[in-house]
């Protein structure tokens, strides 16, 4: 909205400007048609059909009303194109930054799903570390246990028997 707002007050006073010469050309036009007027209804006519002896100078108006009519046409074609041109440009210009967005924003989402692949992968190695470290503490606790079982074993004291199974003096 805001380059809307700021193209259409750039080019307001170029409009302005290219508008007074159309604007001449119609002043002059509105002349020249209000002289023909002006002579057409001093003559004399019969059923609408001038009696002037001397048609050229109706005609001679009438021609350059005509070569007004088309200067006026030439102009408003050049107008129109000028504008369409412009357009054309500021579609093209959209094009382009709306593409180099695009781009952008593929550059983006491409270093994004990187450094999510990073990151799921240093999380991959923080987890085997852990694992790794807690096996080892499982382990050296399970290893000590049984070390110092193994050294602290108390010998159970031997059953006395009166009743001799075997003889002892074999």
């Amino acid at each position: 909205m805001k380059t809307i707002l700021f193209f259409w007050l750039l080019m307001l006073p170029i409009k302005m400007f290219a508008q007074a010469p159309v604007d001449n050309l119609l002043e002059e036009r509105q002349r020249l048609f209000y002289q023909l007027r002006q002579e057409s209804n001093s003559e004399p006519t019969v059923f609408g059909i001038s009696m002037k002896s001397s048609p050229s100078a109706e005609y001679q108006l009438a021609m350059r009303i005509i070569e007004k009519d088309n200067a006026i046409i030439k102009k408003l074609q050049l107008h129109d194109k000028i504008e369409q041109s412009s357009v054309i440009s500021e579609n093209e210009q959209y094009k382009s930054i709306t593409l180099s967005q695009e781009q952008d924003i593929q550059k983006l989402k491409n270093a994004l799903a990187q450094k999510g692949y990073e990151a799921q992968a240093s999380l991959l190695e923080k987890r085997k570390f852990e694992l790794a470290t807690l096996i080892f503490f499982i382990g050296m606790i399970t290893f000590g246990w049984l070390f110092v079982k193994d050294k602290l074993s108390f010998e159970r004291p031997k059953i006395l028997s009166f009743i001799p199974i075997h003889s002892e003096k074999e």
